[in-house]
């Protein structure tokens, strides 16, 4: 027996649901979760080092912190409500960028050229791990569709806009294109070397993907604004982008 679409959009945005909030603190990887235990047995960390990185340690708990205050027990209900807890999360995942930087800048500049070496290699050799400074390859490729790619043909056929709700919605897509291509300047060529770069681009692209939510917001809100109540109810369960579910 076949499900029904509204039944189906139901169980897919509850699935949603529980990857959003058990997925997080995994925003974007190899940024608050660096491995304290293998950079140490990596490193060999000595001398002033061991207290720099002590330091770094310190400050990845902080901003581990920040990042599980800014997590959902669960998603809001609606499009608009959804976007910005998404935006909060970001902003919390950039304030734990800025608690780390500084510290792993420290750490870095104490070690000897062998050292740094070996710093900049973990995480690059085609394992699970991710750099130490996050990854921003990944994020471009894995992050950007859950910011701006809204489902605008799925919103269209289920929602099915007239009127001034087509006019309100095609602002909407139109914003989202922008976003989109926007977004795609903000992505590097190729991974920066060095821990805490990586750190930077990371931010850069965290900022860029504030700002294209920025962007969209308005229009969102004007576009459900638009919308009769049978209509909302609709597109409070759409099932967000898949690629939302699978970080």
């Amino acid at each position: 027996m076949a499900t029904h679409p509204i039944q189906a959009d139901r169980q897919a945005l509850q699935e949603a649901n529980t990857a959003a909030t058990e997925s997080c603190n995994g925003l974007a990887p190899g940024v608050t979760d660096l491995p304290i235990a293998r950079i140490k047995d990596t490193v060999r960390p000595t001398g002033d080092q061991v207290a720099a990185l002590d330091e770094l340690s310190a400050a990845v708990a902080k901003a581990n912190d920040a990042i599980k205050a800014s997590c959902p027990t669960a998603v809001p209900l609606t499009p608009v409500a959804r976007l910005d807890a998404a935006a909060a999360r970001l902003q919390a995942m950039i304030q734990a960028l800025d608690i780390v930087r500084d510290p792993l800048q420290r750490f870095y500049v104490l070690l000897s050229d062998e050292q740094r070496e070996r710093f900049n290699a973990m995480g690059t050799s085609g394992g699970t791990q991710a750099p130490a400074g996050g990854n921003v390859v990944a994020l471009c490729s894995q992050q950007s569709n859950d910011v701006t790619k809204l489902p605008v043909q799925r919103i269209e056929e289920v929602l099915q806009p007239s009127g001034p709700q087509r006019d309100a919605f095609e602002a909407l897509k139109a914003a989202a294109q922008d976003s989109a291509a926007q977004l795609r300047g903000t992505c590097p060529s190729e991974m920066p070397q060095t821990p805490y770069a990586r750190l930077d681009a990371v931010k850069t692209r965290l900022t860029a993907m504030v700002e294209a939510m920025n962007v969209i917001r308005p229009k969102l809100q004007d576009f459900y604004a638009s919308l009769n109540d049978e209509q909302k109810a609709k597109f409070n369960i759409m099932t967000p982008p898949q690629s939302t579910a699978q970080q």
